[in-house]
């Protein structure tokens, strides 16, 4: 089984995740675990060991590094979840997915597929699922619709099902509800699993917008009415039957300005809402929306479940203004000076700790790079949104080696003194450099100007006095005095052994910009 699950679950070969507990705990009493990238292969060791059990479970990177994927998934963090009744929702919307039991007891939702996909129609298709279900606040994986692989940056792990083999607590659920062992699993692999073109066609149109309910409005209330009503029960309460219904009012509103009262009362019945609510409620909502211009309550029950933001300010009478692109996560790269890859609308951007820590600046760079501007926000809002998402981040990613400020600097000073050598030290004066004994001499000037013609060199972070520093630390280079034509000259000395090898880095940064 272990070359079938290596096959079923195949996506980045040269990177993989593992989630190891800490000694801290949370207030619900939940240990804390931290999440580590490992930019190792991912090896048959890895899986057998997985699959005995071995702590820690292994995470495989959907995402590949051609914006590729297998296989996706729905990732619902909820706990006591009712398996039995979420597959039998699954089959009734007659949707391509496999559930598994998570490790905390909830759900990873998977749509696999036999070929790679771009990353970007997987996640569109598991969004549209996810809210269908209910869960359209729920994190997608792959993550991002694309990665920076080049500048180090790899997708998000999940924790793959099966740690433990037939023991496991994480294993998959046939169409009744039962689990299935490693072998059924993969038999019921081959009946779910889907070609490129039938992701591509599965019909989803006939769960999540029937244009004869609502036309043109918002598709979570689309959504919820094409398959019954908003009913009381264990996800809804009197106070998601009174938000159902205002939305409800909302739409008519944006329809009919003028009449839009008169018909309220018409959805107040069981085909809608289950159990109507009291007349006193209903003027109640009446007079909510006509007291203030309002929106549709897309933060609460039942409505956030079925969601689809940006194809609801699409609609005539959807939400009105523009969708504000979504940042969902942050990921720091280990290099010198840090960098950043945030994710925005499933899109990743790289940028440096200042403009992450200034909205303006951030709003430029989605504006460029995305043709996404952010909308006004305070900064303070946006200082705490970001640190939110800092204190959610996995361990930061390791950087490539030509990322590092210690090899970016050898690579500098090695064509820096082979590329203009001297034969005397007199020709230090003509900005060339001079070997005696194995040291290397030279101005500090003429090596400056040559790391700032790099066009790459980060002088901001590391100006001439830091950068000297560095040079000192890294390379054991030190100022002397020389006798240059009867005149005595501060000038720099390195030894060349110490262009060879770079043992010595003392200047990695560490802090995030928001602590």
């Amino acid at each position: 089984m272990l070359e079938r699950l290596k096959e079923i679950f195949k996506g980045l070969d040269t990177a993989y995740g593992q989630t190891k507990k800490t000694a801290e705990v949370r207030p619900n009493g939940k240990q804390e675990v931290k999440s580590f990238t490992i930019k190792q292969p991912v090896t048959n060791q890895l899986w057998q060991s997985h699959i005995d059990g071995i702590e820690p479970a292994l995470g495989i990177v959907p995402i590949n590094e051609n914006n590729e994927c297998k296989w996706g998934a729905i990732d619902i963090d909820v706990y006591n979840f009712d398996h039995t009744a979420f597959i039998k929702k699954i089959r009734k919307f007659e949707l391509p997915l496999i559930l598994c039991r998570s490790k905390s007891g909830g759900a990873h939702v998977f749509c696999f597929t036999s070929e790679f996909v771009p990353a970007s129609l997987m996640r569109t298709k598991l969004q549209a699922m996810a809210s269908i279900l209910g869960y359209a606040k729920t994190e997608i994986f792959p993550k991002q619709n694309s990665v920076k692989a080049e500048r180090g940056d790899v997708g998000n792990f999940l924790n793959m099902p099966y740690h433990g083999g037939d023991r496991s607590v994480r294993y998959a659920f046939n169409d009744a509800g039962k689990a299935l062992t490693m072998e059924q699993f993969s038999v019921y692999y081959d009946k779910h699993v889907l070609t490129k073109d039938q992701l591509i066609h599965v019909r989803l149109e006939k769960n999540q917008a029937e244009e004869t309910i609502f036309p043109d409005g918002p598709p979570c209330l689309q959504t919820i009415l094409s398959n019954g009503a908003i009913v009381e029960g264990e996800d809804v309460d009197h106070a998601g039957r009174n938000n159902g219904l205002f939305n409800i009012g909302v739409y008519l509103r944006k329809v009919n300005p003028d009449t839009w009262k008169n018909n309220v009362e018409e959805y107040n019945i069981p085909r809608y809402i289950n159990p109507p609510l009291k007349a006193n409620d209903v003027i109640s909502v009446i007079n909510s929306i006509e007291k203030k211009n309002y929106d549709y309550k897309c933060n609460d029950k039942p409505i956030c479940g079925f969601c689809q933001e940006k194809l609801c300010y699409t609609r005539k009478y959807g939400k009105e203004g523009a969708a504000m692109p979504e940042i969902t996560q942050i990921k720091k790269l280990d290099s010198d000076p840090p960098l950043f890859f945030v994710t925005v609308d499933g899109e990743t951007l790289e940028v440096e700790p200042e403009i992450l820590h200034d909205p303006e600046k951030f709003s430029i760079v989605c504006l460029t790079q995305l043709n996404k501007p952010l909308l006004p926000i305070a900064k303070l809002i946006w200082r705490k949104m970001i640190s939110k998402l800092l204190n959610e981040m996995d361990a930061p990613l390791p950087a490539p080696d030509d990322m590092r400020i210690d090899v970016q600097l050898k690579e500098v000073l090695v064509d820096f003194v082979s590329r203009a050598p001297g034969k005397s030290l007199s020709d230090i004066k003509k900005s060339k450099t001079f070997m005696e004994d194995g040291v290397c001499y030279f101005r500090w000037k003429d090596f400056w100007r040559a790391l700032v013609r790099t066009k790459s060199w980060p002088d901001k972070t590391y100006p001439k006095n830091k950068t000297m520093r560095l040079v000192q630390n890294i390379f054991g280079g030190k100022q002397v005095f020389k006798k240059i034509d009867e005149k005595t000259e501060r000038i720099w000395a390195v030894d060349k052994v110490d262009l060879d090898t770079v043992t010595i880095r003392k200047n990695k940064a560490k802090d995030a910009p928001f602590q």
